[in-house]
This record gives structure tokens, C-alpha cells and sequence, in this order.
């Protein structure tokens, strides 16, 4: 374009959702200002056409995000904060992102394919040149790496004054796309759910699978995770709430546990059991803290989820829930 970036363009339906995402982002000033920008993506253009069919062009960044190679707790921390910016934005919006921050691209969930960061090589989307993967490390390592949430081909769009906490959308949704961050908003015949809270606890679980290996460095981190993967909706953060908490966090950091080095491997068992990174801090902490942690789950609940394991028995519970209208 004029001030020579690379940009990848988009058709999209303009009687679509995903239009309608990208006019309103287009319309906010914030993305557009690099010392405000809030971690989305942001349309360059929208070109309409006389057709039923738009382009969007936007700027070229890469989707190597690599989990693994956030190789400090300061790049964990800034991959956080972008993400969970991101997502702030995109609720004021009334934008359910659905399509977030490994997961198929068009998945409606969070997950790493949905996020972006702020570089970009032909050769490295395909790993084939060393030198150039090795430019990408380079480049998280520097102060100037950022990260954006993009992607929102089966994402909700609705009303300005639409409630964040008291949104109500058809449970069935919730069952889109790959189910491997999805919280458990629907697990038991629910009727309806919220997708601005199962959009926090998309993201707390992405974090709880690959991030898990910081709290024991970070014990703030487990939390600000319980709080945002809660199975109880009612009491999980906000997004809004997600970042003040962290931010908190990270303006508590002194430099040498920015500078820590840290290893991450997927541990897909934190989100199923939150004892299992709670376990790994002190008893004195766990005390301080336990209005944060996800109570234990009792067990009529457990047994709804039993039920609803089977597609008979997730029929016989959402029947009776009709019925009940409950």
C-alpha cells in the first residue's frame, strides 16, 4: 500500500457477521494509533464491490506464533497481555471473537491460529528457512513484538448496549468449531450460554495448556487462570477484569523474573483439574487466595455431564430442560 506494507486481502459476504465486525473495527479510532493500538487486527481498507462480496485488506503478519518459543517469562507476559487486550477490545465492541488465540483457522474458539504477531517472512510460514525462524526469535525477544487476534469468519456481532453479563445466545452454538479450549458453559443440556464469558474461558484454558509451566515462577497467575476458567460463569472474570488483574501482575514483576528462562510443554490436564498447577504453590498462598479457585464440581453436575457424554443422553437432558425451561 502507500506506506509499503505487505497486506493480505479477504473476501467476505456483505450480508454476513464478519462484514458487519469488520465496518465497526474499521470505525475505531484506537486501532489506528500506534501508541493505543489494542491488539486486533485491523481492516486497511474495505473495498465493496457491486456485488454481494467485499474485499478487506489488511496487514501481513505471521502466524508462527510457536508456544514453545516464548523462551522467557517476560515474552509469556507480553503474548498475555496482547491477547488479552485484544479480546478487552473486542467485548467493548460487543464483538464475540469465537475465532480466536492448536486449532483449524475458521475454529470458534480461542486458540493460537487465531493470533498474530507483528512480523512477517514468506520462507518462515513454512519453517524452511533457519535463518529466518531464527529472525522470528529474534524479534519475540525485542521489545517491539506484539501480538492480535484476527480471524473472525464465525464470530458474533451484536448491539453496543448488549450485556456482557447478561448476553444469552442458543447453547448449541457453543458446540462450533474444535472443541479443545471450550470451557464447560454447555457440558450439562444448558438451553442458552454467554459467549462473552465462554470467550475468557477460551483463552484462560489456551493459557492453562501451554502456560502452565509460569505459575510456579509467576504464582499470581493461578488466580487470575481460575478466575478466568471458573466453571461457575457467574463468578469469571470479564475480560476487562482479566486485564486489570494481570496487569497488576506484570507491573509487580521485578527484572529477574522477566529475564527467567522458562520451557513450555502442552499440559491439557490443567484444564480439566485445576489441583494440579494450584498444588504446585505454597498452602499459605493457596489460603490467600482461594476465592480465586474453581470450586469442586458436585455432583449432580457431574452427573449431567455423564449424561450429555452421549448424544442420546445429551437429548434426554436438553429435553427435560425445554421442558423445564430451565
Amino acid at each position: 500500500d502507500t506506506k509499503r506494507r505487505d497486506l493480505v486481502i479477504k473476501m467476505t459476504d456483505i450480508r454476513s457477521m464478519e462484514y458487519q465486525i469488520y465496518s465497526r473495527l474499521a470505525e475505531c479510532r484506537s486501532l489506528y494509533d500506534s501508541h493505543t493500538y489494542p491488539n486486533v487486527l485491523p481492516p486497511t481498507a474495505i473495498l465493496d464491490s457491486p456485488y454481494a462480496f467485499a474485499f478487506v485488506a489488511m496487514p501481513m503478519w505471521s502466524t508462527t506464533i510457536g508456544m514453545r518459543q516464548l523462551d522467557t517469562v517476560g515474552q509469556v507476559m507480553q503474548f498475555m497481555h496482547c491477547t488479552l487486550a485484544g479480546l478487552t477490545l473486542l467485548h467493548r465492541l460487543r464483538i464475540a471473537h469465537r475465532a480466536g488465540p492448536i486449532s483449524l483457522p475458521t475454529a470458534r474458539d480461542i486458540s493460537e491460529s487465531n493470533t498474530l504477531i507483528n512480523w512477517y517472512c514468506c520462507q518462515c510460514e513454512h519453517l524452511t528457512d533457519r535463518h529466518c525462524d531464527e529472525r522470528l526469535r529474534e524479534h519475540r525477544r525485542s521489545p517491539n513484538a506484539v501480538y492480535a487476534l484476527f480471524d473472525f469468519d464465525l464470530s458474533l456481532i451484536l448491539p453496543l448496549d448488549a450485556s456482557l453479563t447478561d448476553c444469552r445466545r442458543p447453547g448449541a452454538e457453543a458446540f462450533m468449531g474444535q472443541g479443545i479450549y471450550h470451557p464447560p458453559d454447555v457440558f450439562q443440556g444448558e438451553r442458552y450460554y454467554n459467549p462473552f464469558p465462554f470467550d475468557v474461558g477460551c483463552l484462560g484454558n489456551l493459557y492453562l495448556n501451554w502456560l502452565s509451566r509460569a505459575i510456579p515462577v509467576v504464582p499470581l497467575l493461578a488466580p487470575l487462570l481460575g478466575k478466568m476458567t471458573t466453571h461457575v460463569v457467574r463468578d469469571r472474570f470479564t475480560a476487562e477484569e482479566a486485564l486489570a488483574f494481570f496487569t497488576q501482575i506484570r507491573a509487580s514483576l521485578p527484572p529477574e523474573i522477566i529475564d527467567a528462562p522458562i520451557e513450555h510443554e502442552a499440559d491439557f490436564d490443567c484444564i480439566m483439574d485445576p489441583d494440579r498447577y494450584w498444588s504446585q504453590l505454597p498452602l499459605e498462598f493457596q489460603s490467600r487466595w482461594k476465592t480465586h479457585r474453581p470450586p469442586p464440581l458436585h455432583w449432580f453436575p457431574r452427573f449431567l455431564r455423564w449424561m450429555c457424554g452421549s448424544v442420546t443422553g445429551y437429548a434426554m437432558v436438553a429435553r427435560v430442560r425445554r421442558c423445564l425451561k430451565i
